[in-house]
Order: structure tokens, then sequence, then C-alpha cells
């Protein structure tokens, strides 16, 4: 059985004037994550669409080992160096888990043989 990915999301905010820097950092960024981290299985970038400078980042992680590697990287100091200076207030991790689907369950009391469930009884 293999492992569930580490699921990590960061938001954070950058001041309005300093967002065509951060755009640039973070397109190199996501670059050299792609290039350089094969143990990193996804890393997506988003704004908030009413919100320019509301960016969240969702990554994932084959391991802890895949995490640690992109945490000790050369191009997240970099990133950090640029963006640090130019954010509003402290970045926000949160680690998630993917929710476990489970089937849902029909009452069979309630509905009739050869109606659908979604029709009066």
């Amino acid at each position: 059985m293999t492992p569930d990915p580490i699921t990590i999301m960061v938001q954070y905010k950058i001041k309005k004037k300093k967002l065509a820097k951060a755009t640039s950092a973070i397109s190199e960024y996501v670059e050299a994550v792609k290039k350089n981290e094969p143990g990193t299985t996804e890393y997506k970038v988003f704004q908030d669409e009413n919100d320019r400078t509301l960016f969240i980042h969702v990554m994932s992680f084959s391991d802890k080992a895949a995490k640690k590697i992109h945490e000790k990287s050369a191009h997240l100091k970099q990133l950090k160096k640029i963006l640090v200076p130019i954010s509003k207030g402290k970045a926000v991790y949160t680690s998630m888990v993917q929710m476990k689907l489970v089937k849902p369950q029909e009452n069979v009391d309630e509905t009739k043989k050869g109606t659908s469930s979604h029709e009066p009884i």
C-alpha cells in the first residue's frame, strides 16, 4: 500500500506595487520545482480572482524525503528572499489530507421497489 501524498497549502499576500516582481519570481520558481524535484508530484499556484495580491500555492510530495528536498532547495530559499520583503503579513501554511470518499448508503426501508429515491413515495 502506497502512503498518501503529503499535501501543503501556503497562502500569503503581496504588496500591490510589487505584483509584477512576485509573479515573475514565482514563475521561475515553479519551473525550477518541476525540473529539479521529481518527488514533488504537484505544484500549482493560484491568485484570488478578486484580489490579485492573494496567492495560494498547493503542492504535493510523494513522501517525507521529497518534502525535505523541497524545503532545503536553493530555489525555495531564493523565492523567500524575494517574496518575504514584499509580502503583507506572514504566510499561512496548512497541511492537508485528501478526504476519503464514502459510498452513500441508500435507506432501503424508505424506498419502494421500482421507484427512484428522488420521487415521493
